[in-house]
């Protein structure tokens, strides 16, 4: 049976019924008759919003109905395609009017048969939003204070170099020297304005739109470059080193010099998967630093072994440290020049591995400190010294070598009394070794904790003395009761008459201070006369002894090296 005009007039009063419904709804709508694509109906809130953007349509609000759709598209053809076919809804889009951005959605108006009725359009102006989501998507993909890809971005752009065709480009990671000292004593606000400045030079270098230039983080930046022998890596990470090298001009006139270190790894020489290209730059790099920083290093497979046995090393002093079966603490006497008495032993760790034997301080030592393991290695070597010096007859002082990281981190002053309590060793026959290096990072927190140590009755000593930075001003911040001139003074005063001055400066100065100066590195008759001729008070050096185990540990050491005992 056919549709009777009855039911015609029905549905005429439904749709009315439900477009008064719609009328004062906070959500513009408007429907099309679907033959001409007429708009036939316009909501409360599709007019308000029509006057808002009638400076860029044909039309004012209140000639909206009978107008056709085609007003809204720069492409009308598409449009009318979409909205004739009911097959095509529903349909979302985006549509740009100058400067503002429309949200349309269009939906199937159907009857209670579900036949196709009209297609009706919701829509509201988005510009705002879309602006907020550009602003999104872009400090997602760039670094809020530099404005460089950051490391997502970087990541991206990796990934496609390496999907080319025969890639070929340079991967350089840049760390920058001497930053962290930077941020540490000048504050933040003169990290972040250094960076924006390292970033504009790295810009100037990197003019090639070929070239990726991203900050990955903190102080590390990276360059992507086309590998072709007229642009070389290697001399590109030369000039990056040259450059940064030179020094800034911050605000204020404050002039900051720091360094650069540069790693190299080549695709697809060095890896063909990011994380294997990364991981390659980042080993070349931390070459680049042990060789001195302000440097390039290429990688190569040596590096890659290195780094294995980095790990190994890392992984065997852990276990080290917690079995403390393969760790020593041996003692080198410090003796008065006047009196010939030993005044002190300063406690020095030493490590004996299952394969390797003995290893040097000089390399687990910085292991220890780069992979965290330096407070329990420290922890160590403080309760170990204060339980030996404990039970010395000659009541001499026990002098123990705190490492940089250790200052201002509010664990020092923890340990040295745990250490104190456990072994029963009187507060004044401590001494804490720390360099003026140590004193750098963190120079208040570091000098606090010295101070509330000294309150307690420790003796705190300056260190390899003349080798860092504003060796008076330490001096000046804080009271140390000795200083210790560092062996390459003693070493070379023979020969090279500016380090018989030092040494004669050092002892001088420890004089007028009232501090106890040590002569380290003594190794011959020659040099003890020279400096007691130059006015040392205490000297130390193999010429009166080598470092030897703790009478706890004479046994274990002598079954492991017998010759070790005796030296």
């Amino acid at each position: 049976m056919g549709r009777g005009p009855l039911d015609d007039r029905f549905r005429t009063k439904e749709r009315e019924f439900l477009l008064r419904m719609i009328d004062d709804m906070p959500v513009a709508v408007m429907t099309v008759e679907p033959e001409t694509l007429l708009i036939d109906y316009a909501n409360n809130m599709s007019r308000a919003l029509i006057r808002r953007i009638e400076h860029l349509l044909p039309i004012r609000a209140d000639e909206l109905i009978g107008t056709s759709i085609d007003v809204f598209h720069r492409c009308p053809a598409y449009q009318r395609h979409l909205l004739s076919d009911p097959g095509n809804l529903p349909h979302q889009a985006r549509i740009r009017l100058g400067d503002e951005v429309l949200d349309l959605k269009v939906s199937a108006i159907t009857d209670r048969d579900g036949r196709y009725v009209a297609p009706m359009l919701t829509w509201a102006l988005v510009t705002k939003e879309v602006e907020a989501e550009k602003r999104i998507g872009y400090l997602a993909h760039h670094d809020a204070l530099t404005g460089l890809p950051n490391r997502l971005m970087f990541r991206r752009t990796l990934e496609e170099w390496l999907g080319r065709p025969d890639a070929r480009f340079g991967l350089l990671y840049i760390d920058l020297d001497g930053f962290k000292l930077v941020n540490d004593t000048r504050g933040h606000q003169v990290g972040d304005a250094l960076l924006r400045q390292v970033a504009d030079r790295l810009r100037a270098l990197c003019g090639d739109p070929a070239m990726t230039l991203t900050r990955l983080g903190g102080d590390e930046f990276a360059i992507l470059l086309p590998h072709d022998p007229a642009l070389s890596a290697g001399g590109h990470a030369d000039r990056i080193v040259e450059t940064l090298g030179r020094s800034f001009e911050i605000d204020q006139g404050q002039t900051i010099q720091i360094g650069a270190s540069v790693g190299i790894a080549l695709a697809p020489d060095h890896g063909v998967e990011p994380e294997t290209l990364l991981a390659r730059a980042d080993m070349a790099l931390y070459a680049a630093k042990e060789d001195g920083k302000g440097g390039a290093t290429l990688f190569s497979r040596d590096l890659e072994l290195r780094v294995q046995e980095r790990t190994h090393m890392e992984n065997s002093l852990q276990a080290a440290l917690r079995s403390r079966r393969e760790l020593f603490v041996f003692y080198q006497p410090i003796i008065d020049l006047y009196s010939g008495r030993v005044t002190a032993r300063e406690a020095l760790a030493r490590w004996h591995h299952p394969q390797r034997g003995w290893i040097s301080p000089g390399e687990f030592v910085p292991v220890a400190e780069q992979c965290g393991l330096i407070d329990q290695l420290d922890e160590f070597v403080l309760h170990q010294a204060c339980r030996s010096a404990a039970q010395w007859k000659d009541g001499a002082h026990v002098a123990v070598n705190i490492s940089a990281i250790q200052l201002g981190r509010e664990t020092l002053v923890p340990a040295v009394a745990a250490a104190l309590a456990c072994s029963g060793l009187s507060a004044d026959r401590l001494e804490i070794e720390v360099t003026e290096t140590a004193l750098l990072g963190d120079e208040q927190g570091g000098i606090q904790d010295l101070l509330t140590l000294r309150q307690m009755g420790v003796c705190i000593s300056l260190d390899d003395f003349g080798t860092g930075y504003s060796s008076l001003a330490h001096l000046r911040a804080f009271p140390f009761d000795k200083i210790k001139i560092d062996g390459s003074f003693v070493r070379d005063a023979l020969v090279r008459p500016e380090c018989a001055a030092v040494v004669r400066a050092i002892a001088d100065l420890g004089k007028r201070l009232g501090v106890r100066t040590v002569a380290e590195g003594v190794e011959t008759e020659e040099q003890l006369a020279l400096v007691r001729k130059e006015g040392c008070a205490e000297v130390q050096g193999y010429l009166y002894g080598r470092p030897v185990p703790g009478a706890d540990d004479v046994e274990r050491v002598s079954r492991l090296d017998p010759g070790m005992v005796v030296r």
